[in-house]
């Protein structure tokens, strides 16, 4: 019973956590998308990315929403969900848009992996780094030509120009969109807070831990050495400790640079499946809804694990 009580309290006690990360996020996210549309900005903005979302046959509107990603992904998608639910862009557009909103988040890998890779493993943190970079790339580009050739073309053969009319100040706009972020908010959280609860049931009852250790013998599987192992088995606790670990093991001359880089992918491809279920999995159903966020997610993990494991056996064979 003891045990049942511990696991309760600390699964409620990192629901509240969760919340009260992911919450303010997506409000903020659905208040953006608000004020942009009472302001009558949404065209300006999105001349920036005009190439991405002309190309992939998206509406203008998804190209402040893909800004928007390089700061936070939740928010990103939580205004892809509002212009969704207004009926500004359909399924195949909402799926289109929110494949291509996580391409921002792999570029922003550099705030935390260069700092760590590059000045432990040199040049081979570089490697590594160059790689994930290029499956993102890759990935994104795949989307963009899927939805040029499964979504109707966007008819407009000019960046947007600036609207006519009466533009609302700041104030008046915030006024507006208080009311339908509301509105959107309470469709979201609806199903984001029994979500996150869920998640966090399962985290503290040991579920993905139970997913990882069965992961780590899967590591076998792959071409890597056997001191290749440590290596995975500490990336399932941190990549610093992968990282550090790696370090060693490459200055002790146990690793070559080569083994390194395929281990610390192969460790990459095994760990983002606990990743995608404790964290994207939940917040892409807490965001998109159950049904949506499943297909969101599996298709994103098809493609980057797809294009991942590729890469690993194509350097194996040829490096």
């Amino acid at each position: 019973m003891d045990g049942t009580t511990e696991i309760v309290s600390a699964a409620l006690a990192l629901s509240f956590d969760l919340l009260l990360r992911t919450v303010p996020i997506v409000a903020i996210g659905v208040l953006i998308a608000e004020v942009l549309i009472a302001l009558r900005v949404t065209d300006r903005i999105a001349k920036i990315a005009y190439p991405v979302t002309t190309f992939s046959h998206l509406p203008r509107e998804c190209g402040a929403s893909f800004l928007l990603a390089f700061v936070s992904s939740q928010a990103a998608d939580a205004m892809l969900v509002d212009y969704h639910h207004k009926g500004v862009i359909g399924r195949g557009e909402l799926i289109v848009a929110a494949l291509i909103n996580s391409f921002p988040a792999v570029v922003m890998h550099w705030r935390y992996l260069i700092p760590v890779y590059v000045p432990l493993l040199g040049v081979f943190g570089l490697i590594y780094f160059g790689i994930l970079m290029g499956i993102g790339f890759l990935k994104t580009g795949i989307v963009m030509v899927a939805g040029r050739m499964l979504l109707p073309g966007v008819p407009a053969s000019a960046p947007p120009e600036k609207p006519s009319g009466k533009t609302l100040s700041l104030r008046e706009a915030l006024s507006a969109a208080a009311g339908p972020t509301a509105k959107t908010l309470r469709r979201i959280l609806g199903i984001m807070i029994p979500t996150l609860v869920i998640v966090a049931f399962l985290i503290e009852a040991g579920v993905f831990e139970t997913v990882a250790a069965y992961l780590e013998g899967a590591s076998r599987l792959f071409p890597i050495p056997p001191e290749g192992i440590a290596i995975i088995a500490a990336k399932f606790g941190s990549y610093v400790a992968a990282a550090s670990l790696a370090s060693g093991l490459l200055a002790a001359g146990d690793m070559t640079g080569r083994d390194i880089v395929i281990t610390l992918l192969v460790a990459n491809l095994l760990t983002s499946v606990v990743t995608y279920l404790r964290w994207l999995g939940s917040f892409y159903i807490a965001i998109f809804g159950p049904r949506r966020g499943t297909e969101i997610m599996l298709l994103s993990v098809a493609l980057q694990d797809g294009l991942l494991l590729v890469a690993i056996f194509l350097l194996a064979w040829f490096w």
